[in-house]
């Protein structure tokens, strides 16, 4: 590193995987343009609800417990001491995204919204992925809660703009895993890595 500090790191890919799926994501949605019925005359935003909201819950808890994997797993060896701090890490970020989210629409419109609170969710694993393995739980926890907010904010600030997004993957991927990466240069407490 030429003396020159740790680098950039990203434990699991928040950076690598996540905001640049995002990207990609703002992208295409600006390319194909707004889902007929999503936009009134006037440019207002009009909700286009899911079929089935227990599978959307569902497969967001799937993705929640398949994360433990993608991420403890990263270390690419079972034998590593930050395997038990990276699943808690990723544990407390995720239920702070969630209660955030639920938390955020509670508040501001008056009851909680179930798809909300599942971005925050998910919002809050993307956002953990590149600190997991660097930073102490109570950090992983503040993440999460701003994961969570920002995730939600960031949803209603593109749907504004007319950019359709019909399942939050640029705030989500492209927002949370922004928020991931700054977080892990924020919070890093040196324990691990090159110090």
């Amino acid at each position: 590193n030429s003396r020159l500090g740790h680098g950039s790191v990203a434990y699991a890919g928040s950076s690598d995987v996540h905001l640049q799926g995002g990207i990609l994501s703002l992208v295409m949605a600006m390319m194909i343009g707004p889902r007929l019925g999503k936009y009134d005359s006037e440019g207002n935003p009009r909700p286009i609800f899911g079929h089935h909201m227990p599978m959307v819950m569902f497969g967001t808890f799937v993705l929640a417990f398949g994360w433990f994997g993608f991420n403890a797993g990263s270390s690419l060896s079972g034998a590593t001491d930050r395997i038990g701090l990276i699943a808690v890490n990723t544990m407390l970020a995720s239920g702070s995204a969630s209660v955030a989210a639920c938390l955020y629409m509670w508040k501001v419109y008056g009851k909680p919204d179930p798809s909300m609170l599942c971005n925050g969710l998910l919002g809050g694993l993307v956002a953990i992925t590149a600190p997991c393995a660097f930073v102490s739980p109570i950090c992983a926890l503040l993440i999460g809660v701003v994961a969570g907010f920002i995730t939600v904010v960031s949803v209603l600030w593109w749907e504004r703009k007319g950019v359709d997004d019909p399942v939050g993957a640029i705030s989500v991927h492209a927002v949370a895993g922004l928020w991931g990466i700054l977080s892990l240069g924020l919070f890093a407490d040196g324990t691990y890595g090159d110090g």
